[in-house]
C-alpha cells in the first residue's frame, strides 16, 4: 500500500476533529492544562524503553505492577484501580449477559421494559443480532470455567456491569438505526473513516469500567474502577503501557463534569491526555504497526491517529520547554520516535518556533 492519500487516511483520526486536527490538538491540550495545571508538562516525558523495568519477565504479576507504574505516572492511586487480563473472555461472557438482559428487556413483564415504548421494543426486535436464549446460569458457568483472575475482583459483578453497558448501547444502536440516523447500522462508538481501497483495522485492547457508577445488576464499589486488558498485552510491555495509559485517561477525565470530554471526541481527548501525562512517545510509535501496510488489513491503534499525534507530541515538548528548558528544543528522546512521525514531529517543532531549532539556538 504505497498510495499516499490511503497512507494520510491510516495515519488519519478516527473522527473528525472539529477545525481540523492541529487546531483541535491546540485548543483540547489547552484545555487539559487549565483543568489539569502544568505539573505534567513539567514532568519529563515518558522514554518507553527506560518506563519498562529491565526485569520485566512478562507474567502477570510483572504486567500489573508496570500498569500500576503509569497509574502513578498519571496522578491516580493504583490501589484504586484493578487491572484484568482477561477482555477477551470478559467480553465474551458480557455478551452473554446483554442478550440475557435484551430477553428481559421484550418481556412486557419485566422489569427491565419498564419505560420503553413500542416503537423502541420494535426496533430492538428488528435490529439487534443479540439476541437468544443466554441466561445468567450459563454466564456463571463461563466465569467459573476459566474466569479466574488474581486481581481481587469479583469477576461475576464485573462481567455483569459490562454486559449492562452492552446492553444499553445496543439497545441506543437499534434506536439509532430505526431512526435513520446510523445508516451503516454501527454502534455508536468511534470508527475508523471508511475510504476506497483502505481497510483499517482498529487494535481494540482495553476498556476503562467505572466500578463506582451505578448499575442495576451489580453494587456499586465506592472510589474503584478496573482496567480490563487482552491478555496478549502482557507479553508486550511496551503496548501493554500505552493501552493502559490510555484507558487510565477515561478514568481522569470522569472524575469530573467536562462538557468538552463527552460525546463523539472522547476517545481521541483520551489520547491526548495519555499524551499529556507523558505517553506520547508509545502512543506515537503504536499508531500505525507499519509491517501490515501491504497487509489486507493495516493494524492501527488510538483514536487520535499518528499523524494528529506527532503534532501533539510536538506541541507538548514545545510547551513543556517553555516551562522548564531543560537543554535543547529537541530532546535527546526524538530519536526514539519511529522514523515517520519523527519526521512530522520535527516539521512540526520548524513550525511552532518559525525556524530549524538547532539554527535559532532552541
Amino acid at each position: 500500500m504505497t498510495d499516499k492519500t490511503s497512507e494520510d487516511v491510516l495515519r488519519s483520526p478516527v473522527v473528525e476533529l472539529p477545525g481540523g486536527p492541529r487546531r483541535w490538538v491546540e485548543n483540547s491540550l489547552k484545555r487539559l492544562t487549565e483543568h489539569f495545571g502544568t505539573d505534567p508538562l513539567r514532568r519529563p516525558a515518558v522514554v518507553p524503553s527506560e518506563f519498562v523495568p529491565a526485569g520485566y519477565d512478562a507474567s502477570e504479576a510483572a504486567a500489573r505492577e508496570l500498569c500500576r507504574r503509569v497509574c502513578e505516572r498519571m496522578g491516580l492511586p493504583s490501589e484504586q484501580v484493578h487491572f484484568v487480563f482477561r477482555l477477551e473472555r470478559v467480553s465474551e461472557a458480557a455478551d452473554l449477559v446483554a442478550s440475557v438482559l435484551l430477553g428481559r428487556y421484550l418481556d412486557p413483564g419485566d422489569s427491565f421494559s419498564r419505560g420503553a415504548s413500542p416503537g423502541d421494543l420494535a426496533a430492538v426486535r428488528t435490529h439487534s443480532d443479540r439476541l437468544g436464549t443466554a441466561s445468567f446460569e450459563q454466564v456463571d458457568r463461563l466465569i467459573a470455567s476459566g474466569l479466574v483472575d488474581d486481581s481481587g475482583l469479583d469477576m461475576r459483578a464485573l462481567t455483569r456491569r459490562l454486559g449492562a453497558s452492552e446492553f444499553g448501547d445496543e439497545v441506543v444502536r437499534c434506536l439509532l438505526i430505526a431512526s435513520g440516523r446510523d445508516p451503516e447500522q454501527r454502534d455508536g462508538r468511534a470508527q475508523p473513516p471508511r475510504t476506497p481501497g483502505v481497510d483499517r483495522q482498529l487494535f481494540a485492547g482495553g476498556r476503562w469500567i467505572d466500578l463506582a457508577a451505578e448499575s442495576p445488576v451489580a453494587e456499586p464499589i465506592p472510589g474503584r474502577s478496573a482496567v480490563l486488558l487482552r491478555s496478549d498485552l502482557v507479553a508486550d510491555p511496551i503496548r501493554l503501557m500505552t493501552v493502559a495509559s490510555h484507558e487510565l485517561g477515561h478514568a481522569l477525565l470522569s472524575g469530573v463534569q467536562l462538557p468538552w470530554a463527552t460525546g463523539p471526541l472522547e476517545e481521541p481527548l483520551t489520547d491526548l491526555c495519555a499524551l499529556f501525562h507523558g505517553f506520547g512517545l508509545a502512543l506515537v510509535n503504536s499508531a500505525v504497526d507499519e509491517s501490515t501496510l501491504d497487509d489486507e488489513w493495516v493494524h492501527t491503534a488510538g483514536y487520535l491517529g499518528e499523524n494528529a499525534l506527532a503534532d501533539a507530541l510536538a506541541l507538548y515538548r514545545f510547551q513543556q520547554h517553555q516551562l522548564v528548558r531543560d537543554g535543547p528544543l529537541v530532546p535527546d528522546w526524538y530519536q526514539a520516535i519511529d522514523p515517520v512521525p519523527q519526521a512530522r514531529f520535527l516539521s512540526r517543532l520548524d513550525d511552532l518556533i518559525g525556524g530549524t531549532p538547532s539554527l535559532l539556538g532552541w
